[in-house]
Protein backbone atom coordinates (compact mmCIF):
# COMPACT_ATOMS: atom_id res chain seq x y z
CA UNK A 1 0.00 0.00 0.00
CA UNK A 2 2.68 2.50 1.02
CA UNK A 3 4.90 1.72 -1.99
CA UNK A 4 2.01 2.08 -4.40
CA UNK A 5 0.85 5.25 -2.67
CA UNK A 6 4.31 6.77 -3.00
CA UNK A 7 4.39 5.90 -6.71
CA UNK A 8 0.95 7.42 -7.13
CA UNK A 9 2.00 10.72 -5.59
CA UNK A 10 5.64 10.71 -6.75
CA UNK A 11 4.87 13.12 -9.56
CA UNK A 12 1.99 14.75 -7.72
CA UNK A 13 2.78 17.15 -4.91
CA UNK A 14 0.84 17.88 -1.75
CA UNK A 15 1.31 21.39 -0.38
CA UNK A 16 0.11 22.45 3.08
CA UNK A 17 -0.26 26.16 2.46
CA UNK A 18 -1.91 27.36 5.67
CA UNK A 19 0.05 29.35 8.24
CA UNK A 20 2.14 27.76 10.95
CA UNK A 21 0.62 26.92 14.36
CA UNK A 22 -2.20 25.13 12.53
CA UNK A 23 -1.23 21.47 12.93
CA UNK A 24 1.64 21.31 10.43
CA UNK A 25 3.62 18.85 12.57
CA UNK A 26 0.67 16.45 12.75
CA UNK A 27 0.20 16.68 8.99
CA UNK A 28 3.88 15.96 8.46
CA UNK A 29 3.71 12.89 10.71
CA UNK A 30 0.61 11.72 8.87
CA UNK A 31 2.45 12.03 5.55
CA UNK A 32 5.45 10.05 6.80
CA UNK A 33 3.22 7.26 8.12
CA UNK A 34 1.48 7.09 4.77
CA UNK A 35 4.70 6.66 2.84
CA UNK A 36 5.07 10.15 1.46
CA UNK A 37 8.50 11.70 1.08
CA UNK A 38 7.74 14.64 3.33
CA UNK A 39 9.57 17.76 4.49
CA UNK A 40 8.60 19.89 7.49
CA UNK A 41 10.57 23.07 6.97
CA UNK A 42 10.41 26.52 5.43
CA UNK A 43 13.41 25.79 3.21
CA UNK A 44 11.35 24.19 0.46
CA UNK A 45 9.84 27.59 -0.27
CA UNK A 46 13.18 28.82 -1.59
CA UNK A 47 14.88 25.63 -2.78
CA UNK A 48 13.75 24.10 -6.06
CA UNK A 49 15.80 20.98 -5.36
CA UNK A 50 13.54 20.32 -2.38
CA UNK A 51 10.50 20.84 -4.58
CA UNK A 52 11.80 18.13 -6.91
CA UNK A 53 12.95 15.77 -4.16
CA UNK A 54 9.88 15.72 -1.89
CA UNK A 55 6.19 15.22 -2.54
CA UNK A 56 4.61 16.42 0.71
CA UNK A 57 5.36 19.89 2.07
CA UNK A 58 4.29 21.42 5.39
CA UNK A 59 5.29 24.39 7.51
CA UNK A 60 6.33 27.71 6.11
CA UNK A 61 4.25 30.75 5.38
CA UNK A 62 4.54 34.30 6.51
CA UNK A 63 3.75 36.64 9.37
CA UNK A 64 2.50 39.69 7.49
CA UNK A 65 0.70 40.43 4.22
CA UNK A 66 2.83 39.97 1.09
CA UNK A 67 6.02 39.16 3.04
CA UNK A 68 7.44 35.64 2.55
CA UNK A 69 4.05 34.23 1.66
CA UNK A 70 3.88 30.79 0.08
CA UNK A 71 3.55 31.34 -3.66
CA UNK A 72 0.64 28.95 -4.07
CA UNK A 73 -0.26 30.37 -7.48
CA UNK A 74 3.19 29.43 -8.82
CA UNK A 75 2.89 25.96 -7.29
CA UNK A 76 -0.61 25.56 -8.74
CA UNK A 77 0.59 26.13 -12.30
CA UNK A 78 4.07 24.60 -11.96
CA UNK A 79 2.68 21.31 -10.65
CA UNK A 80 -0.69 20.84 -12.40
CA UNK A 81 -1.37 17.50 -10.70
CA UNK A 82 -0.70 18.86 -7.22
CA UNK A 83 -3.19 19.10 -4.36
CA UNK A 84 -3.36 21.76 -1.65
CA UNK A 85 -4.29 21.69 2.02
CA UNK A 86 -5.35 24.96 3.64
CA UNK A 87 -4.97 24.02 7.29
CA UNK A 88 -6.44 26.57 9.68
CA UNK A 89 -7.76 27.06 13.21
CA UNK A 90 -9.90 29.44 15.24
CA UNK A 91 -8.29 32.87 14.82
CA UNK A 92 -8.38 33.78 18.51
CA UNK A 93 -6.71 30.52 19.57
CA UNK A 94 -4.24 30.84 16.72
CA UNK A 95 -3.04 34.36 17.53
CA UNK A 96 -2.64 33.54 21.24
CA UNK A 97 -0.58 30.50 20.26
CA UNK A 98 1.46 32.58 17.82
CA UNK A 99 2.16 35.22 20.48
CA UNK A 100 3.40 32.50 22.81
CA UNK A 101 5.60 31.20 19.99
CA UNK A 102 6.97 34.74 19.60
CA UNK A 103 7.94 34.83 23.28
CA UNK A 104 5.01 36.66 24.84
CA UNK A 105 4.23 35.81 28.48
CA UNK A 106 2.29 37.27 31.40
CA UNK A 107 5.08 39.72 32.27
CA UNK A 108 5.85 40.89 28.74
CA UNK A 109 6.28 44.65 28.47
CA UNK A 110 4.41 45.82 25.41
CA UNK A 111 6.56 47.99 23.17
CA UNK A 112 5.63 51.13 21.30
CA UNK A 113 4.13 50.57 17.85
CA UNK A 114 6.61 51.03 15.02
CA UNK A 115 5.41 50.35 11.47
CA UNK A 116 9.03 49.97 10.36
CA UNK A 117 9.30 46.80 12.42
CA UNK A 118 6.47 45.06 10.64
CA UNK A 119 8.79 42.85 8.64
CA UNK A 120 9.88 39.22 8.47
CA UNK A 121 12.99 39.58 10.63
CA UNK A 122 11.23 41.52 13.41
CA UNK A 123 8.19 39.25 13.62
CA UNK A 124 8.75 38.73 17.39
CA UNK A 125 8.55 42.49 18.02
CA UNK A 126 6.13 42.77 20.91
CA UNK A 127 3.81 45.59 20.01
CA UNK A 128 0.04 45.61 19.65
CA UNK A 129 0.46 46.69 16.04
CA UNK A 130 2.37 43.47 15.40
CA UNK A 131 -0.51 41.44 16.82
CA UNK A 132 -3.04 43.34 14.73
CA UNK A 133 -1.00 42.60 11.62
CA UNK A 134 -0.85 38.90 12.57
CA UNK A 135 -4.64 38.72 12.72
CA UNK A 136 -5.22 40.74 9.56
CA UNK A 137 -2.71 38.62 7.68
CA UNK A 138 -4.32 35.33 8.66
CA UNK A 139 -7.75 36.51 7.57
CA UNK A 140 -6.50 38.16 4.36
CA UNK A 141 -4.25 35.28 3.36
CA UNK A 142 -6.87 32.58 3.83
CA UNK A 143 -9.39 34.60 1.84
CA UNK A 144 -6.84 35.04 -0.94
CA UNK A 145 -6.18 31.30 -1.10
CA UNK A 146 -9.86 30.38 -1.14
CA UNK A 147 -10.72 33.00 -3.76
CA UNK A 148 -7.94 31.81 -6.05
CA UNK A 149 -9.01 28.18 -5.99
CA UNK A 150 -12.68 29.10 -6.28
CA UNK A 151 -11.86 30.97 -9.48
CA UNK A 152 -9.66 28.18 -10.87
CA UNK A 153 -10.12 24.60 -9.65
CA UNK A 154 -11.64 24.21 -6.21
CA UNK A 155 -11.29 20.41 -6.40
CA UNK A 156 -7.54 20.78 -5.83
CA UNK A 157 -7.98 22.44 -2.42
CA UNK A 158 -9.22 21.16 0.91
CA UNK A 159 -9.67 23.39 3.97
CA UNK A 160 -9.41 21.64 7.33
CA UNK A 161 -9.13 22.41 11.02
CA UNK A 162 -7.55 19.49 12.85
CA UNK A 163 -6.99 21.57 16.01
CA UNK A 164 -10.71 21.74 16.77
CA UNK A 165 -11.58 18.60 18.72
CA UNK A 166 -15.27 18.94 17.79
CA UNK A 167 -14.71 19.01 14.03
CA UNK A 168 -11.33 17.32 13.63
CA UNK A 169 -12.68 13.81 13.03
CA UNK A 170 -14.91 15.00 10.21
CA UNK A 171 -12.09 17.02 8.69
CA UNK A 172 -9.74 14.04 8.95
CA UNK A 173 -12.25 11.83 7.15
CA UNK A 174 -12.45 14.38 4.35
CA UNK A 175 -8.64 14.55 4.20
CA UNK A 176 -8.37 10.75 4.03
CA UNK A 177 -10.69 10.75 1.00
CA UNK A 178 -9.00 13.78 -0.56
CA UNK A 179 -5.54 12.15 -0.44
CA UNK A 180 -6.71 8.50 -0.58
CA UNK A 181 -4.95 7.64 2.68
CA UNK A 182 -5.22 4.84 5.20
CA UNK A 183 -7.45 5.73 8.13
CA UNK A 184 -6.59 6.30 11.78
CA UNK A 185 -2.87 6.97 11.57
CA UNK A 186 -2.61 10.60 12.54
CA UNK A 187 -1.92 12.09 15.93
CA UNK A 188 -3.98 15.21 16.46
CA UNK A 189 -2.16 18.35 17.64
CA UNK A 190 -1.82 18.87 21.37
CA UNK A 191 -4.46 21.03 22.98
CA UNK A 192 -3.62 24.71 22.92
CA UNK A 193 -1.33 25.32 25.88
CA UNK A 194 -1.24 29.03 25.19
CA UNK A 195 -3.77 29.85 27.87
CA UNK A 196 -4.77 33.48 27.98
CA UNK A 197 -3.82 33.40 31.66
CA UNK A 198 -0.22 33.23 30.51
CA UNK A 199 -0.59 36.35 28.38
CA UNK A 200 -0.80 40.04 29.42
CA UNK A 201 -4.39 41.09 30.11
CA UNK A 202 -3.93 44.06 27.80
CA UNK A 203 -3.01 41.71 24.97
CA UNK A 204 -6.07 39.49 25.41
CA UNK A 205 -8.39 42.50 25.52
CA UNK A 206 -6.72 43.89 22.41
CA UNK A 207 -7.11 40.60 20.50
CA UNK A 208 -10.80 40.43 21.38
CA UNK A 209 -11.31 44.04 20.29
CA UNK A 210 -9.59 43.42 16.95
CA UNK A 211 -11.68 40.36 16.19
CA UNK A 212 -14.89 42.15 17.12
CA UNK A 213 -13.91 45.08 14.91
CA UNK A 214 -12.99 42.92 11.91
CA UNK A 215 -15.96 40.57 12.00
CA UNK A 216 -18.44 43.35 12.71
CA UNK A 217 -17.06 45.24 9.71
CA UNK A 218 -17.38 42.15 7.50
CA UNK A 219 -21.01 41.67 8.46
CA UNK A 220 -21.73 45.21 7.32
CA UNK A 221 -20.22 44.74 3.88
Amino acid sequence: MMVSLFKQWNKRKIFCIGLHKTGTTSLHEMAIKNGFKAIHSIEWMYNYEDLKKFNFFSDGGSHFDDINEIDFEYLYYKFPNSRFILQTRNTRDWVISKCKHAGWHSSTEIEKDDINKINHNDWEYKSLLTVRKYVEHKINYEKKVENFFRQNDNSRLIKINITNQKSSNGDLERLVKFLKLKKGIINLPHSNKSSEKKMPNELIKFIDSILKEIYTSEQQI
